[in-house]
């Protein structure tokens, strides 16, 4: 995701309405995003209500975001997305459900551009299975892991942001990073078993989502 000026927020804390509208539009669809697929279509009905609470939090408490503290504005906010996403399963104590226990459930510290050239409709139709068969697997993974993960592969954080974003270091988002990647691999594996083009094109796309929007799980940090 892209990065907010320090100068927007500023203006946004000294009162600025058209600041503040910015800031809101900027965040609006990662919040969303970020939402929906960590705490998935269970919340679904919620969602809004969820990034109204956390919208909320931002802006009651922007007057304390200082940029002289070498934190992004974005890691900043992020900070309360995770938060709240916790609290919101804490609350509702919905357990981590794993294929593999003692593995995937493990916690381990404490996916409508038209491309000519690209698909077959068969092959558009089955990427879209994949994504959402991806989405369905991160469910089964830890809260942590499934944060990492979804903050790394589809919002594209630095591996920084997301250690101050998690209050963790930079090593332990590496080990949750690759455990995920471990994880959704083992859970999808019959899938891309019965899909071994699909298998084959993550294996040679480089970091980040692959061209049909799917986050690569197969890959290790550069």
């Amino acid at each position: 995701m892209e990065e907010i000026s320090h100068e927007l927020v500023q203006k946004a804390q000294q009162g600025d309405e058209q600041a503040t509208r910015q800031l809101i539009e900027a965040l609006h669809r990662p919040i969303h995003s970020t939402i929906h697929r960590f705490l998935g279509n269970r919340f679904a009905n919620q969602a809004e209500d969820i990034a109204q609470d956390i919208f909320l939090k931002i802006f009651r408490t922007l007057h304390r975001f200082d940029p002289d503290r070498g934190v992004k504005f974005t890691t900043w906010a992020f900070a309360y997305v995770r938060n709240h996403c916790f609290d919101v399963l804490k609350k509702r104590r919905i357990p981590t459900v794993s294929l593999n226990p003692g593995r995937v459930g493990e916690d381990d510290d404490k996916w409508e551009l038209q491309d000519p050239t690209a698909r077959k409709p068969s092959e558009n139709a089955l990427n879209s299975e994949l994504g959402t068969q991806i989405e369905l697997a991160l469910q089964k993974l830890n809260e942590p892991q499934r944060m990492v993960f979804v903050l790394r592969e589809y919002e594209q954080m630095d591996l920084k942001s997301i250690a101050e974003i998690m209050d963790s270091t930079e090593g332990t988002v590496k080990s949750r990073l690759h455990r995920a990647r471990e994880n959704l691999k083992q859970l999808l594996s019959h899938y891309l078993e019965n899909n071994s083009d699909l298998v084959e094109e993550q294996a040679g796309n480089k970091p980040g989502k692959n061209p049909d929007g799917n986050p690569n799980i197969g890959r290790g940090e550069e």
